[in-house]
């Protein structure tokens, strides 16, 4: 009996022990966007009763923009990490990983003025057994103000908010416009490419300002 309370005792241990850092990587111990405290996410991402990981890594021998930076989510019933590479959308900053409904939330934004932002949510999808990206959000500054677009993968509806100066107000100008565009296929990690995102960060493109 007391054999079996120290398996069920260590057995979370045992699930996720295998999850190794790659060398020559470290952990974020702070968002390089905001300077909040990061830590990695043990959580049962792909509800298999044992605890996955999910964390951000980058090249600790490098200076953060050159390093090489990944989103790794680990899962224990398939002993593999799934990396998902800064590179394919010019990111650099990060940030803090968030949880909640089953759904992973990463934000990461690139270098330079117009400060692109790429957003995506996360969702393990139990029939494919496989992380599929669900939600995708787009944003960058304008000349004049900021627009912001959120894509939700599940339905194709989408919003565009631009906020904007306006000359004949003399003040900040909100508008949003909808519509809809359904994907005729999912997408996983495995589709991930700077196409894909340059293709859905165009989507509702007619209502951005320039």
């Amino acid at each position: 009996m007391k054999n079996y309370f120290l398996i069920i005792l260590l057995s979370p241990f045992f699930c996720f022990s295998q999850f190794k850092i790659p060398e020559g990587f470290s952990e974020f111990t702070e968002s390089p966007s905001n300077g909040k405290e990061m830590k990695r996410i043990v959580v049962d991402f792909d509800k298999d009763k044992k605890d996955d990981v999910l964390t951000v890594i980058y090249q600790s021998e490098y200076e953060l923009h050159s390093a090489k930076k990944y989103l790794i989510i680990y899962l224990s019933s398939k002993k593999k990490s799934f990396y998902i590479d800064f590179d394919v959308f010019n990111g650099v900053f990060v940030i803090p990983l968030k949880y909640k409904n089953d759904v992973l939330e990463f934000l990461v934004y690139q270098e330079g003025t117009g400060v692109y932002g790429h957003g995506l949510k996360l969702r393990f999808n139990q029939k494919v057994k496989n992380v599929q990206l669900i939600g995708y959000d787009y944003s960058y500054r304008t000349p004049s103000g900021h627009c912001n677009k959120t894509y939700n993968l599940l339905t194709g509806y989408y919003i565009v908010t631009n906020d904007f100066y306006s000359m004949k107000t003399g003040k900040t100008e909100v508008e949003s416009f909808k519509g809809n565009k359904k994907r005729s296929k999912n997408i996983f990690i495995k589709n991930f490419s700077n196409k894909l995102f340059e293709n859905l960060s165009s989507v509702g493109k007619e209502f951005e300002r320039e």
